[in-house]
Protein backbone atom coordinates (compact mmCIF):
# COMPACT_ATOMS: atom_id res chain seq x y z
CA UNK A 1 0.00 0.00 0.00
CA UNK A 2 2.94 2.40 0.90
CA UNK A 3 4.76 1.48 -2.01
CA UNK A 4 1.55 1.85 -4.33
CA UNK A 5 1.17 5.50 -2.92
CA UNK A 6 4.99 6.07 -2.75
CA UNK A 7 4.66 5.55 -6.74
CA UNK A 8 1.22 7.28 -7.67
CA UNK A 9 3.03 10.46 -5.78
CA UNK A 10 6.12 9.67 -7.83
CA UNK A 11 4.30 9.42 -11.04
CA UNK A 12 2.27 12.47 -10.80
CA UNK A 13 5.36 14.52 -9.79
CA UNK A 14 7.11 12.97 -13.17
CA UNK A 15 3.54 14.44 -15.10
CA UNK A 16 3.95 17.65 -13.63
CA UNK A 17 7.52 18.16 -14.06
CA UNK A 18 6.93 16.88 -17.66
CA UNK A 19 3.94 20.05 -17.80
CA UNK A 20 6.62 22.51 -16.17
CA UNK A 21 8.90 22.03 -18.66
CA UNK A 22 6.25 22.21 -21.55
CA UNK A 23 5.08 25.50 -19.89
CA UNK A 24 8.89 26.64 -19.56
CA UNK A 25 9.90 25.65 -22.92
CA UNK A 26 6.23 27.52 -24.59
CA UNK A 27 7.46 30.66 -22.31
CA UNK A 28 10.93 30.48 -23.69
CA UNK A 29 9.52 31.10 -27.35
CA UNK A 30 6.73 33.22 -26.25
CA UNK A 31 9.07 35.95 -25.20
CA UNK A 32 10.93 35.95 -28.56
CA UNK A 33 10.35 39.02 -30.82
CA UNK A 34 8.69 41.36 -27.90
CA UNK A 35 6.63 44.19 -28.75
CA UNK A 36 8.10 46.55 -26.59
CA UNK A 37 5.24 48.05 -24.51
CA UNK A 38 5.05 43.88 -23.81
CA UNK A 39 8.97 44.10 -22.52
CA UNK A 40 8.71 47.01 -20.68
CA UNK A 41 5.25 45.47 -19.01
CA UNK A 42 7.49 42.21 -18.04
CA UNK A 43 10.40 44.20 -16.85
CA UNK A 44 7.88 45.21 -14.51
CA UNK A 45 7.25 48.37 -11.74
CA UNK A 46 8.98 49.23 -9.18
CA UNK A 47 12.41 50.69 -7.38
CA UNK A 48 14.15 51.83 -10.77
CA UNK A 49 11.26 53.68 -11.95
CA UNK A 50 10.69 55.60 -8.46
CA UNK A 51 14.57 56.59 -8.41
CA UNK A 52 13.92 57.87 -12.16
CA UNK A 53 11.10 59.97 -11.85
CA UNK A 54 12.23 61.00 -8.17
CA UNK A 55 15.37 62.26 -10.45
CA UNK A 56 12.91 63.54 -13.23
CA UNK A 57 11.08 65.32 -10.89
CA UNK A 58 13.46 67.03 -9.02
CA UNK A 59 15.21 68.64 -11.99
CA UNK A 60 11.80 70.12 -13.35
CA UNK A 61 11.77 71.18 -10.16
CA UNK A 62 15.50 72.70 -9.70
CA UNK A 63 14.02 74.44 -13.50
CA UNK A 64 10.95 75.66 -11.80
CA UNK A 65 13.53 77.13 -8.93
CA UNK A 66 15.78 78.63 -11.70
CA UNK A 67 12.82 80.51 -13.93
CA UNK A 68 10.74 81.36 -11.16
CA UNK A 69 12.90 82.02 -8.49
CA UNK A 70 14.37 85.16 -10.19
CA UNK A 71 11.04 87.02 -8.90
CA UNK A 72 12.55 86.87 -5.68
CA UNK A 73 16.33 87.88 -6.86
CA UNK A 74 15.27 90.77 -8.68
CA UNK A 75 13.97 93.28 -5.99
CA UNK A 76 16.95 92.23 -3.76
CA UNK A 77 19.24 93.10 -6.44
CA UNK A 78 17.64 96.45 -7.53
CA UNK A 79 20.81 98.78 -5.69
CA UNK A 80 23.12 96.40 -6.36
CA UNK A 81 22.94 96.16 -10.00
CA UNK A 82 21.03 99.55 -10.59
CA UNK A 83 18.19 97.46 -11.90
CA UNK A 84 15.87 101.00 -13.38
CA UNK A 85 12.20 99.73 -13.18
CA UNK A 86 11.86 99.61 -17.06
CA UNK A 87 14.11 96.67 -17.11
CA UNK A 88 12.65 94.08 -14.55
CA UNK A 89 10.26 92.55 -17.06
CA UNK A 90 12.98 91.75 -19.62
CA UNK A 91 15.24 90.88 -16.86
CA UNK A 92 12.24 88.58 -15.32
CA UNK A 93 11.75 87.04 -18.77
CA UNK A 94 15.31 85.89 -19.46
CA UNK A 95 14.88 82.56 -18.47
CA UNK A 96 11.78 82.03 -20.76
CA UNK A 97 13.28 84.15 -23.66
CA UNK A 98 16.29 81.55 -23.85
CA UNK A 99 13.73 78.54 -23.83
CA UNK A 100 11.80 79.85 -26.55
CA UNK A 101 15.23 80.66 -28.59
CA UNK A 102 16.58 76.92 -27.84
CA UNK A 103 13.78 75.02 -27.59
CA UNK A 104 13.48 73.02 -31.26
CA UNK A 105 17.18 72.75 -30.86
CA UNK A 106 17.32 71.31 -27.77
CA UNK A 107 14.53 68.99 -28.72
CA UNK A 108 15.74 68.18 -31.71
CA UNK A 109 19.13 67.07 -29.86
CA UNK A 110 17.20 64.71 -27.48
CA UNK A 111 15.74 62.90 -30.38
CA UNK A 112 18.99 62.22 -32.68
CA UNK A 113 21.69 62.15 -29.27
CA UNK A 114 19.56 60.21 -26.48
CA UNK A 115 17.54 61.59 -23.39
CA UNK A 116 20.18 61.03 -20.71
CA UNK A 117 23.41 63.10 -22.43
CA UNK A 118 21.34 65.56 -23.75
CA UNK A 119 19.67 66.15 -20.27
CA UNK A 120 22.82 65.65 -18.18
CA UNK A 121 24.73 67.76 -20.35
CA UNK A 122 22.04 70.81 -20.49
CA UNK A 123 21.38 70.63 -16.74
CA UNK A 124 25.15 70.93 -16.36
CA UNK A 125 26.09 73.95 -18.07
CA UNK A 126 22.69 75.31 -17.10
CA UNK A 127 23.55 75.33 -13.38
CA UNK A 128 27.11 76.50 -14.10
CA UNK A 129 26.43 79.52 -15.83
CA UNK A 130 24.26 80.36 -13.67
CA UNK A 131 26.02 80.01 -11.02
CA UNK A 132 29.10 81.55 -12.52
CA UNK A 133 25.84 84.65 -12.78
CA UNK A 134 25.55 84.77 -8.73
CA UNK A 135 29.50 86.37 -8.88
CA UNK A 136 29.03 89.27 -11.70
CA UNK A 137 29.97 92.25 -10.89
CA UNK A 138 27.02 94.67 -12.88
CA UNK A 139 24.31 94.29 -14.86
CA UNK A 140 25.62 93.38 -17.73
CA UNK A 141 27.05 90.80 -16.28
CA UNK A 142 24.84 89.20 -14.74
CA UNK A 143 21.46 89.60 -17.43
CA UNK A 144 24.24 88.15 -20.10
CA UNK A 145 25.36 84.77 -17.85
CA UNK A 146 21.12 84.29 -16.90
CA UNK A 147 20.66 84.51 -20.67
CA UNK A 148 23.48 81.92 -21.41
CA UNK A 149 22.18 79.97 -18.76
CA UNK A 150 18.43 80.22 -19.97
CA UNK A 151 20.00 78.77 -23.72
CA UNK A 152 20.34 75.61 -21.85
CA UNK A 153 17.24 75.37 -19.86
CA UNK A 154 14.54 74.23 -22.52
CA UNK A 155 15.68 70.92 -22.34
CA UNK A 156 15.18 69.70 -18.70
CA UNK A 157 12.05 72.06 -18.36
CA UNK A 158 10.59 69.82 -20.93
CA UNK A 159 12.20 66.39 -21.84
CA UNK A 160 11.82 65.29 -18.24
CA UNK A 161 8.50 64.47 -19.12
CA UNK A 162 9.03 62.11 -22.12
CA UNK A 163 12.22 60.67 -20.53
CA UNK A 164 10.09 59.65 -16.79
CA UNK A 165 6.92 58.23 -19.14
CA UNK A 166 9.61 56.42 -21.53
CA UNK A 167 10.42 53.44 -19.03
CA UNK A 168 6.95 53.28 -17.58
CA UNK A 169 5.15 50.53 -18.49
CA UNK A 170 1.89 52.48 -20.25
CA UNK A 171 -0.77 51.75 -17.76
CA UNK A 172 1.26 53.88 -15.46
CA UNK A 173 2.59 56.55 -17.52
CA UNK A 174 -0.80 59.07 -17.16
CA UNK A 175 -0.86 58.79 -13.04
CA UNK A 176 2.90 59.67 -13.64
CA UNK A 177 2.67 62.54 -15.45
CA UNK A 178 -0.72 63.62 -13.47
CA UNK A 179 1.38 63.27 -9.65
CA UNK A 180 4.66 64.90 -11.37
CA UNK A 181 2.46 67.61 -12.28
CA UNK A 182 0.41 68.19 -9.10
CA UNK A 183 3.74 67.50 -6.71
CA UNK A 184 5.62 70.09 -9.10
CA UNK A 185 3.43 72.39 -7.98
CA UNK A 186 3.53 71.68 -4.55
CA UNK A 187 6.98 72.00 -3.90
CA UNK A 188 7.28 75.71 -5.85
CA UNK A 189 6.80 76.73 -2.02
CA UNK A 190 10.46 75.65 -2.12
CA UNK A 191 11.22 79.29 -3.81
CA UNK A 192 9.43 81.56 -1.53
CA UNK A 193 10.48 79.52 1.37
CA UNK A 194 14.51 79.75 0.63
CA UNK A 195 14.28 83.41 -0.22
CA UNK A 196 12.50 83.58 3.47
CA UNK A 197 15.43 81.96 4.80
CA UNK A 198 18.41 83.59 3.18
CA UNK A 199 17.13 87.45 2.05
CA UNK A 200 15.86 88.83 5.62
CA UNK A 201 19.75 88.74 6.46
CA UNK A 202 21.70 92.18 5.90
CA UNK A 203 25.10 90.70 6.02
CA UNK A 204 28.02 91.76 3.57
CA UNK A 205 31.17 89.69 2.18
CA UNK A 206 33.62 91.15 0.67
CA UNK A 207 35.77 89.48 -2.38
CA UNK A 208 37.99 91.53 -4.10
CA UNK A 209 35.66 94.35 -5.64
CA UNK A 210 32.67 91.93 -5.53
CA UNK A 211 30.41 92.29 -2.26
CA UNK A 212 28.53 89.18 -1.66
CA UNK A 213 24.90 89.73 -0.03
CA UNK A 214 22.38 87.63 0.34
CA UNK A 215 20.57 87.80 -3.01
CA UNK A 216 24.01 85.76 -4.39
CA UNK A 217 23.56 83.24 -2.02
CA UNK A 218 20.25 82.79 -3.06
CA UNK A 219 20.96 82.80 -6.85
CA UNK A 220 23.76 80.31 -6.12
CA UNK A 221 20.65 78.10 -4.08
CA UNK A 222 18.57 77.84 -7.04
CA UNK A 223 20.82 77.10 -9.78
CA UNK A 224 22.32 74.08 -7.34
CA UNK A 225 19.89 71.77 -8.32
CA UNK A 226 20.45 71.60 -11.85
CA UNK A 227 24.25 70.68 -11.15
CA UNK A 228 23.12 68.02 -8.48
CA UNK A 229 20.59 66.81 -11.05
CA UNK A 230 22.88 65.99 -13.79
CA UNK A 231 25.75 64.78 -11.37
CA UNK A 232 23.12 62.22 -10.67
CA UNK A 233 21.44 61.26 -13.93
CA UNK A 234 24.95 60.01 -14.60
CA UNK A 235 23.95 56.76 -13.32
CA UNK A 236 20.78 56.20 -15.28
CA UNK A 237 19.99 53.89 -18.51
CA UNK A 238 18.86 55.42 -21.54
CA UNK A 239 15.34 55.83 -22.59
CA UNK A 240 14.38 52.31 -24.54
CA UNK A 241 11.99 53.89 -26.14
CA UNK A 242 14.21 55.95 -27.65
CA UNK A 243 16.83 53.51 -27.83
CA UNK A 244 14.35 51.36 -30.15
CA UNK A 245 13.12 54.18 -32.23
CA UNK A 246 17.06 54.25 -33.38
CA UNK A 247 17.03 50.90 -34.51
CA UNK A 248 19.17 49.95 -31.36
CA UNK A 249 17.06 46.93 -30.24
CA UNK A 250 20.34 45.06 -28.53
CA UNK A 251 20.81 48.55 -26.16
CA UNK A 252 17.22 48.84 -25.48
CA UNK A 253 16.98 45.23 -24.42
CA UNK A 254 20.15 45.49 -22.37
CA UNK A 255 18.47 48.52 -20.42
CA UNK A 256 15.31 46.79 -19.87
CA UNK A 257 17.56 43.63 -17.77
CA UNK A 258 18.74 46.40 -15.92
CA UNK A 259 15.43 47.02 -15.01
CA UNK A 260 14.64 44.17 -14.77
CA UNK A 261 17.19 43.35 -12.35
CA UNK A 262 16.80 46.64 -10.17
CA UNK A 263 13.37 45.86 -9.77
CA UNK A 264 12.99 42.07 -8.47
CA UNK A 265 16.84 41.94 -7.24
CA UNK A 266 17.41 39.02 -10.00
CA UNK A 267 20.21 38.77 -12.40
CA UNK A 268 19.72 40.44 -15.87
CA UNK A 269 20.25 37.12 -17.32
CA UNK A 270 16.63 36.26 -15.71
CA UNK A 271 14.73 38.49 -17.77
CA UNK A 272 12.69 36.56 -19.94
CA UNK A 273 12.49 38.96 -23.47
CA UNK A 274 15.73 37.44 -25.15
CA UNK A 275 14.83 40.01 -28.24
CA UNK A 276 12.46 42.30 -29.70
CA UNK A 277 10.32 43.30 -32.26
CA UNK A 278 12.17 45.46 -34.71
CA UNK A 279 9.65 45.60 -36.56
CA UNK A 280 6.65 47.13 -34.45
CA UNK A 281 5.62 50.61 -34.36
CA UNK A 282 7.44 51.30 -32.01
CA UNK A 283 10.16 52.78 -34.35
CA UNK A 284 8.93 56.52 -34.99
CA UNK A 285 7.70 58.02 -38.50
CA UNK A 286 10.65 57.03 -40.95
CA UNK A 287 12.58 54.02 -41.57
CA UNK A 288 16.15 53.39 -39.85
CA UNK A 289 18.72 52.88 -41.94
CA UNK A 290 22.03 50.32 -40.94
CA UNK A 291 23.59 52.87 -38.74
CA UNK A 292 20.47 53.19 -37.25
CA UNK A 293 19.30 56.18 -38.01
CA UNK A 294 15.91 57.71 -38.93
CA UNK A 295 15.50 58.34 -42.20
CA UNK A 296 13.40 61.79 -43.05
CA UNK A 297 10.31 60.10 -43.83
CA UNK A 298 7.36 62.35 -43.91
CA UNK A 299 8.30 64.69 -41.31
CA UNK A 300 8.04 67.87 -43.84
CA UNK A 301 4.23 66.87 -44.69
CA UNK A 302 3.79 65.79 -41.50
CA UNK A 303 3.82 69.62 -39.91
CA UNK A 304 2.21 71.00 -42.70
CA UNK A 305 -0.67 69.26 -42.68
CA UNK A 306 -1.18 70.68 -39.28
CA UNK A 307 -2.05 74.33 -40.79
CA UNK A 308 -4.67 72.47 -43.05
CA UNK A 309 -7.83 71.44 -41.30
CA UNK A 310 -9.60 70.10 -39.39
CA UNK A 311 -5.85 70.23 -37.32
CA UNK A 312 -5.25 73.79 -37.55
CA UNK A 313 -8.42 75.14 -35.85
CA UNK A 314 -7.62 72.70 -32.81
CA UNK A 315 -4.00 73.78 -33.09
CA UNK A 316 -4.73 77.48 -32.77
CA UNK A 317 -7.35 77.51 -30.02
CA UNK A 318 -4.81 74.82 -27.89
CA UNK A 319 -2.13 77.05 -28.75
CA UNK A 320 -3.78 80.22 -27.61
CA UNK A 321 -5.18 78.87 -24.32
CA UNK A 322 -1.57 77.82 -23.14
CA UNK A 323 -0.41 81.56 -24.06
CA UNK A 324 -2.60 82.87 -21.82
CA UNK A 325 -2.31 80.46 -19.30
CA UNK A 326 1.44 80.79 -18.85
CA UNK A 327 1.56 84.46 -20.01
CA UNK A 328 -0.01 84.73 -15.87
CA UNK A 329 2.12 81.96 -14.65
CA UNK A 330 5.54 82.82 -16.01
CA UNK A 331 4.38 86.73 -16.43
CA UNK A 332 2.26 88.72 -14.27
CA UNK A 333 2.50 86.28 -11.24
CA UNK A 334 6.64 86.64 -11.06
CA UNK A 335 6.23 89.77 -10.03
CA UNK A 336 3.69 89.17 -7.12
CA UNK A 337 6.41 88.78 -4.63
CA UNK A 338 7.76 92.60 -5.96
CA UNK A 339 3.98 93.84 -6.26
CA UNK A 340 3.23 92.93 -2.62
CA UNK A 341 6.02 93.90 -0.88
CA UNK A 342 6.36 97.46 -2.47
CA UNK A 343 2.40 98.13 -1.50
CA UNK A 344 3.83 96.65 1.89
CA UNK A 345 6.59 99.22 2.34
CA UNK A 346 4.13 102.13 3.21
CA UNK A 347 2.89 103.00 6.52
CA UNK A 348 -0.32 101.64 8.39
CA UNK A 349 -1.87 104.83 7.28
CA UNK A 350 -1.85 104.53 3.69
CA UNK A 351 -5.18 103.60 2.14
CA UNK A 352 -5.52 102.16 -1.51
CA UNK A 353 -5.57 99.96 -4.81
CA UNK A 354 -2.41 97.97 -5.00
CA UNK A 355 -1.91 100.91 -8.30
CA UNK A 356 -2.15 103.39 -6.14
CA UNK A 357 -0.18 102.12 -3.17
CA UNK A 358 2.28 101.31 -6.12
CA UNK A 359 2.54 104.71 -7.50
CA UNK A 360 3.21 106.16 -3.93
CA UNK A 361 6.09 103.38 -2.69
CA UNK A 362 8.97 103.11 -4.78
CA UNK A 363 11.96 101.37 -4.59
CA UNK A 364 13.85 104.69 -3.29
CA UNK A 365 12.75 106.54 -0.27
CA UNK A 366 12.98 110.67 -0.23
CA UNK A 367 16.12 110.73 0.93
CA UNK A 368 17.16 109.31 -2.37
CA UNK A 369 18.38 106.10 -0.32
CA UNK A 370 17.61 102.86 -2.21
CA UNK A 371 15.87 100.44 -0.94
CA UNK A 372 15.81 96.54 -1.90
CA UNK A 373 14.30 94.89 1.43
CA UNK A 374 11.87 92.13 1.01
CA UNK A 375 9.38 92.60 4.16
CA UNK A 376 8.76 89.37 6.70
CA UNK A 377 4.61 90.14 5.90
CA UNK A 378 5.72 89.10 1.99
CA UNK A 379 7.51 86.00 2.16
CA UNK A 380 4.75 84.55 4.81
CA UNK A 381 1.77 85.25 2.60
CA UNK A 382 3.84 84.11 -0.27
CA UNK A 383 4.80 80.64 1.52
CA UNK A 384 1.48 80.05 3.14
CA UNK A 385 -0.52 80.66 -0.25
CA UNK A 386 1.69 78.60 -2.36
CA UNK A 387 1.41 76.06 0.02
CA UNK A 388 -2.21 76.12 0.03
CA UNK A 389 -2.64 76.43 -3.44
CA UNK A 390 -0.33 73.67 -4.40
CA UNK A 391 -2.17 71.66 -2.21
CA UNK A 392 -5.68 72.33 -4.65
CA UNK A 393 -3.68 72.07 -7.65
CA UNK A 394 -2.19 68.36 -6.33
CA UNK A 395 -5.79 67.21 -5.55
CA UNK A 396 -7.64 68.67 -8.79
CA UNK A 397 -4.65 66.76 -11.22
CA UNK A 398 -5.39 63.18 -10.27
CA UNK A 399 -9.34 63.94 -9.80
CA UNK A 400 -11.44 62.67 -12.46
CA UNK A 401 -12.45 65.82 -13.30
CA UNK A 402 -13.95 67.01 -17.31
CA UNK A 403 -11.09 68.33 -19.03
CA UNK A 404 -13.43 71.36 -19.99
CA UNK A 405 -14.79 71.91 -16.65
CA UNK A 406 -11.33 72.22 -14.83
CA UNK A 407 -10.52 75.01 -17.89
CA UNK A 408 -13.40 76.84 -17.51
CA UNK A 409 -13.47 77.20 -14.01
CA UNK A 410 -9.89 77.67 -13.69
CA UNK A 411 -10.13 80.43 -16.02
CA UNK A 412 -12.74 81.82 -14.42
CA UNK A 413 -11.61 81.63 -11.16
CA UNK A 414 -7.82 83.28 -12.06
CA UNK A 415 -9.80 86.10 -13.95
CA UNK A 416 -11.84 87.04 -10.60
CA UNK A 417 -8.61 86.71 -8.61
CA UNK A 418 -6.94 89.32 -11.14
CA UNK A 419 -9.53 91.69 -11.08
CA UNK A 420 -9.96 91.67 -7.34
CA UNK A 421 -6.51 92.59 -6.83
CA UNK A 422 -6.93 95.62 -8.87
CA UNK A 423 -9.94 96.77 -6.86
CA UNK A 424 -9.50 96.05 -3.45
CA UNK A 425 -7.86 97.94 -0.60
CA UNK A 426 -7.62 95.24 1.93
CA UNK A 427 -3.45 94.14 1.65
CA UNK A 428 -4.04 90.82 2.91
CA UNK A 429 -6.63 89.84 0.09
CA UNK A 430 -4.01 91.26 -2.33
CA UNK A 431 -1.69 88.85 -1.40
CA UNK A 432 -4.19 85.96 -1.13
CA UNK A 433 -5.52 86.95 -4.95
CA UNK A 434 -1.86 87.85 -6.51
CA UNK A 435 -1.05 84.39 -4.99
CA UNK A 436 -3.62 82.48 -6.27
CA UNK A 437 -2.33 83.50 -9.79
CA UNK A 438 -0.60 79.95 -9.87
CA UNK A 439 -3.63 78.20 -10.10
CA UNK A 440 -3.30 78.85 -13.90
CA UNK A 441 -0.98 75.90 -13.53
CA UNK A 442 -3.68 73.90 -13.30
CA UNK A 443 -4.46 74.31 -16.45
CA UNK A 444 -1.55 73.13 -18.17
CA UNK A 445 -2.15 69.47 -17.92
CA UNK A 446 -5.90 69.13 -19.69
CA UNK A 447 -4.16 71.33 -22.30
CA UNK A 448 -1.61 69.10 -22.85
CA UNK A 449 -3.98 66.10 -22.73
CA UNK A 450 -6.52 67.86 -24.97
CA UNK A 451 -3.42 68.35 -27.62
CA UNK A 452 -2.75 64.87 -27.68
CA UNK A 453 -5.93 63.04 -27.82
CA UNK A 454 -6.99 66.14 -30.99
CA UNK A 455 -4.14 65.18 -32.83
CA UNK A 456 -3.27 62.04 -34.99
CA UNK A 457 -0.13 59.91 -34.06
CA UNK A 458 1.82 60.97 -36.61
CA UNK A 459 0.92 64.66 -35.76
CA UNK A 460 1.24 64.49 -32.36
CA UNK A 461 4.63 65.19 -31.16
CA UNK A 462 5.17 68.17 -33.78
CA UNK A 463 1.93 69.11 -32.22
CA UNK A 464 2.21 69.39 -28.83
CA UNK A 465 5.74 70.91 -29.28
CA UNK A 466 4.03 73.84 -30.85
CA UNK A 467 1.52 74.31 -28.20
CA UNK A 468 4.24 74.47 -26.05
CA UNK A 469 6.11 76.88 -28.22
CA UNK A 470 3.53 78.92 -27.78
CA UNK A 471 3.11 78.63 -24.26
CA UNK A 472 6.33 79.80 -24.06
CA UNK A 473 5.88 82.66 -25.60
CA UNK A 474 3.29 83.99 -23.71
CA UNK A 475 5.64 83.42 -20.60
CA UNK A 476 7.91 86.03 -22.17
CA UNK A 477 4.99 88.43 -23.32
CA UNK A 478 3.53 88.17 -20.12
CA UNK A 479 6.63 89.26 -18.26
CA UNK A 480 7.97 91.75 -20.23
CA UNK A 481 4.16 93.35 -20.64
CA UNK A 482 4.02 93.17 -16.39
CA UNK A 483 7.30 94.72 -16.53
CA UNK A 484 6.93 97.51 -18.61
CA UNK A 485 3.08 98.83 -18.07
CA UNK A 486 2.75 97.89 -14.47
CA UNK A 487 4.53 101.21 -13.75
CA UNK A 488 3.09 103.30 -16.69
CA UNK A 489 -0.85 101.77 -16.92
CA UNK A 490 -0.80 99.88 -14.05
CA UNK A 491 -4.40 99.33 -13.82
CA UNK A 492 -4.68 98.88 -17.22
CA UNK A 493 -2.54 96.02 -16.95
CA UNK A 494 -4.40 94.41 -14.55
CA UNK A 495 -7.51 94.68 -16.82
CA UNK A 496 -5.98 93.33 -19.41
CA UNK A 497 -4.67 90.08 -18.17
CA UNK A 498 -8.46 89.69 -16.60
CA UNK A 499 -9.69 89.85 -19.70
CA UNK A 500 -7.75 87.77 -21.67
CA UNK A 501 -8.16 84.84 -18.89
CA UNK A 502 -12.17 85.36 -19.28
CA UNK A 503 -11.57 85.11 -23.20
CA UNK A 504 -9.82 82.01 -22.47
CA UNK A 505 -12.60 80.79 -20.50
CA UNK A 506 -15.19 81.63 -23.32
CA UNK A 507 -12.96 80.02 -25.95
CA UNK A 508 -12.23 76.91 -23.45
CA UNK A 509 -16.05 75.65 -24.65
CA UNK A 510 -15.31 75.03 -28.21
CA UNK A 511 -13.15 72.31 -27.16
CA UNK A 512 -14.94 68.84 -27.61
CA UNK A 513 -16.33 67.51 -24.60
CA UNK A 514 -15.38 64.40 -22.45
CA UNK A 515 -16.46 62.76 -19.99
CA UNK A 516 -13.51 61.86 -17.44
CA UNK A 517 -9.67 62.31 -18.02
CA UNK A 518 -8.92 58.58 -18.23
CA UNK A 519 -11.69 59.05 -21.24
CA UNK A 520 -8.57 59.41 -23.79
CA UNK A 521 -6.01 57.20 -21.69
CA UNK A 522 -6.04 55.09 -24.59
CA UNK A 523 -4.41 57.37 -26.88
CA UNK A 524 -1.99 59.22 -24.68
CA UNK A 525 1.72 58.81 -24.42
Amino acid sequence: MIFKCCYSQTKMKGKVDVQSDLTFETKVKEMENVDLEDALDLAGYGKYQWFHSSLMLFTLLATVLEMIGIAFVMPTATCDLEIPDNLKGILTSIPNIGVILTATLWGRAADTLGRKPVLIISSAMSGLLGLAAAFMPNLLGFALFKLASSLFLSCPSSICFAYACEIMPMKYRDITVLVCNGLLMLLSILSPAFAWLILPYSWRLEIGTLVFRPWRLLTVVYVMPLIIAAVFMLGMQESPKFLAARGKWQESLAVLRKVYSTNTGLAPEEYQVKSLNSSSDTVSEGSSDSNGELAPGPRKLSAMSLLKPPHVKWLVLTSFLTFGIMSVLNGLFLFAPDILNRALDGSEDEVGTICVLLNQNGNSTDTGACMDDISHETFQIMVITTLIFGLIVMAASVMPLSKKVVLVTMFTIVGAACLTSVLTTNIVLVGVTMSSLQLSSLGMGPVIAYAVSLFPTSLRGTAVGAVLMFGRLGSAVGANVAGLLLAAACTATFYGFTALLLLCAALSFLLPKDNSRDEDSSSQL
